[in-house]
């Protein structure tokens, strides 16, 4: 596996620049963006900015996400409730997240779509794709049939259960991803924050192509920097 979170050069790296100066409260310089090539050179800016930030005290954040989950996955039996608590067996995990999501006010990480609503994803995109093309060139009987098949693309994506995030099992997993996310919130509530390195490994792992585990100081941001590195 090519060691990048495969952003898109232009926009990507820009919206995971602009939701680290969300969490840790600071702006990026256009030189200091420029020079970000890798998720390494993004972490020493941040650690530039904010020296002080995984010396704060407070609440552990884990346990306050832990114990959120807990009420939200069953009120009634929250003690049953463990660290080590499979999530595999909910058969619907798109909607179990959505759920916890709303009842907890948390960010959560991203479900993976399963097969069937990729292959319906990619039939919606493409007959809108050929649809707007072929009204260019005026086809209009034809780019409304490319249209009409690009909204039958979208039964499957609506339809689509999720799988759970590659490297979550248990509610402990769930856990250690989502409390990272959170670092803002779950600090306005008297908690510790995450440490610099999980937030950002966390926060690159919802705009990239690799799970936060993967992440390294040494991972491009985009396959141009890469290709770059290679060169030189």
């Amino acid at each position: 596996m090519q060691n990048t979170l495969d952003l898109d050069p232009e926009w990507g790296a820009i919206d995971l620049i602009e939701e680290v100066e969300k969490v840790f409260e600071f702006t990026v310089s256009k030189d200091e963006a420029e020079r970000c090539a890798t998720v390494g050179d993004l972490y020493s800016v941040i650690c530039a900015h904010a020296p002080d930030w995984d010396a704060q005290s407070g609440k552990c954040a884990s346990s306050m996400t832990f114990y959120r989950f807990r009420r939200s996955l069953d009120a009634d039996r929250q003690r049953s409730i463990t660290p080590r608590t499979s999530l595999e067996c909910s058969d619907n995990p798109h909607q179990l997240f959505k759920r916890l999501s709303r009842e907890t006010d948390l960010r959560l990480p991203s479900t993976r779509m399963t097969p069937i609503g990729m292959v319906g994803g990619f039939i919606f995109s493409g007959g809108l794709i050929a649809a707007v093309v072929l009204l260019l060139i005026g086809r209009w009987e034809v780019a409304f049939l490319a249209f009409v098949i690009s909204l039958i693309g979208l039964l499957p994506v609506y339809a689509d259960r999720g799988e759970l995030p590659s490297g979550i099992v248990t509610v402990g997993d769930l856990v250690r991803r989502t409390a990272p996310l959170n670092a803002r919130k779950l600090q306005a509530y008297g908690g510790r924050p995450s440490d610099r390195w999980s937030i950002l490994a966390s926060l690159a792992a919802e705009h990239g192509e690799l799970e936060a585990e993967q992440i390294g100081p040494a991972t491009f941001l985009h396959r141009k920097s890469m290709e770059q590195a290679a060169a030189a």
